[in-house]
């Protein structure tokens, strides 16, 4: 398996799997912060995060989980540019009803006075002095980004960050956002990227490639196919594929190496070219475990090769579609317990 390596042209080093703590089972925050913590103290010591995980929480718990522990011995990946609050400006980038049926929108707004207050509020969330790599989450289409990543460089030169990247932009759109930051290197890009959604490979994996700039592969396992948990698509066609691409492809080599099929997704992540490290969130210490394996798994070519083939036509939705899915199922469950509990109310005061 390939070992730590320099996030693009940043001079830091990072482990080929970067920790991901947006929480797809809500758990206890103890059990949360336990959760964390171990990965850390096992060698997971990047972990990626955004005031949107949890609308801020998340930032909280990890702020909690790593108390005591030296600053050096962690890095803090966290992003800009995606508000929820009543002060957010631009525009939607997805909206949903919450447990009491308010529609809230998340907007995407980069502008200086916005990152400002985010880049703040996630050092104090986070209980730290600066944070190691700030990526703006989504591209907004309304402030240029001279001034948008000007406001990163300023924040750089104040401290309050190492290192600048970006998530969810096209090719276009980092050299755009390069020339933003002048003599200040791209330090990576955040692209969806798993066996199931290959779209970065077209041109993000070679433009970061020649340009020296880190990938982060988010939803590695593709939201959870990939991992054993697979979500029930409208597509019929695509979940049979699926299932013939794991039966026959995946869960094979997973066999042969004695490790998990999630392991085995990784590792290959891991190891395409341009990839510096897959990010992975884990809801359990068993999942930590089945994906530390992925760290000493060493695929052989031919091996890559049958994975790259076998998944190549299954055909499967984006992270975040699968994502509002089930955000919308967790919401409709909360409004039903919360209305079975207002009609037991009125049945008892009747």
């Amino acid at each position: 398996m390939k070992t730590c390596g320099s996030l693009g042209q940043s001079g830091m080093v990072i482990p080929p799997l970067v920790f991901g703590t947006m929480a797809r089972r809500q758990s206890a925050s103890r059990e949360r912060e336990a959760l964390i913590r171990n990965a850390v103290e096992r060698g997971l010591v990047a972990l990626d995060t955004a005031p949107l995980y949890d609308f801020g929480d998340c930032e909280q718990l990890i702020g909690r989980a790593l108390v005591g522990l030296p600053r050096e011995r962690y890095r803090l990946f966290t992003k800009v540019g995606l508000r929820w609050d009543a002060g957010a400006r631009g525009r939607v980038l997805f909206s949903f009803d919450d447990a009491q049926g308010r529609r809230v929108h998340v907007r995407r707004d980069s502008r200086p006075e916005s990152i400002r207050a985010e880049v703040e509020s996630s050092l104090s969330r986070l209980r730290v002095d600066y944070l190691d790599l700030v990526q703006v989450h989504h591209p907004d289409l309304d402030t240029p980004f001279a001034e948008s990543f000007g406001e990163l460089t300023r924040l750089r030169a104040e401290g309050k960050l190492l290192h600048i990247g970006a998530s969810n932009f096209t090719v276009a759109q980092l050299q755009d956002a390069q020339a933003a930051l002048g003599d200040i290197a791209l330090c990576s890009l955040q692209p969806e990227y798993s066996l199931l959604r290959r779209e970065a490979e077209q041109k993000l994996l070679p433009y970061c490639r020649s340009h020296n700039i880190g990938v982060l592969a988010y939803s590695p396992l593709a939201g959870g196919p990939l991992g054993g948990q697979v979500p029930q698509i409208a597509d019929r066609a695509a979940m049979l594929r699926l299932q013939h691409a794991l039966r026959d492809v995946l869960h094979p080599i997973a066999r042969a190496h004695g490790v998990s099929p999630a392991a085995v997704a990784l590792a290959w992540v891991a190891a395409q070219p341009g990839v510096t490290a897959a990010i992975a969130g884990a809801s359990n210490h068993r999942q930590i475990d089945a994906q530390l394996a992925m760290l000493e798994l060493q695929l052989a070519p031919d091996e890559l090769e049958h994975l790259t083939r076998g998944f190549a036509t299954v055909g499967w939705p984006s992270s975040w579609s699968l994502q509002a899915s089930r955000l919308r199922r967790a919401l409709k469950r909360v409004r039903q317990v919360i209305g079975r509990g207002l009609r037991a109310a009125r049945l008892r005061g009747s």
